[in-house]
């Protein structure tokens, strides 16, 4: 199932949750109160990574890499969310933008600096949300059954 990420933002974006399966941004959802403290040092430690691999072999890179069997274990038996800065970095909110809302059993208003801390919950115990396509993840809430992200301003 797909669902926008629209509103006052300068792309509008349709976000498919059925393929994080396969993103290595992904995270288990026993795992996130420990990776929201270090993303950004994870991110950063990432990219100097890449940068320094880039400078002793090349740009080269490969996007296809295989799973390993490990990770399709994981994958078939564990839940995972995704983090919602990327897909909102993506399509670039105005700058009059200033909250963020989620459509789902219930509806979500949370202001926009708050949106790193939300995630994007698309599996339970290796299978898709029967009542996705996801969930939001913010502070001690879950909104169910989401199907719509705006982001709101004051225009």
């Amino acid at each position: 199932m797909i669902f926008p990420l629209d509103g006052s933002v300068r792309h509008s974006l349709t976000i498919d949750p059925t393929v994080w399966i396969f993103d290595e941004r992904k995270r288990k959802i026993e795992d996130l109160d420990a990776v929201i403290v270090n993303d950004r040092d994870a991110y950063y430690a990432k990219m100097g990574k890449a940068w320094d691999d880039g400078l002793s072999q090349g740009t080269r890179i490969d996007h296809n890499k295989p799973m390993s069997r490990q990770d399709k274990d994981e994958a078939l038996r564990d839940s995972f969310a995704m983090p919602l800065a990327p897909f909102l970095n993506n399509a670039e909110p105005v700058d009059l933008a200033t909250h963020i809302r989620f459509y789902g059993d219930t509806i979500l208003t949370i202001p926009l600096n708050e949106a790193p801390r939300v995630y994007l919950q698309f599996s339970k115990d290796g299978k898709v949300l029967a009542d996705g396509p996801v969930y939001v993840l913010y502070e001690d809430q879950v909104i169910r059954q989401v199907n719509h992200i705006t982001v709101l301003s004051n225009q």
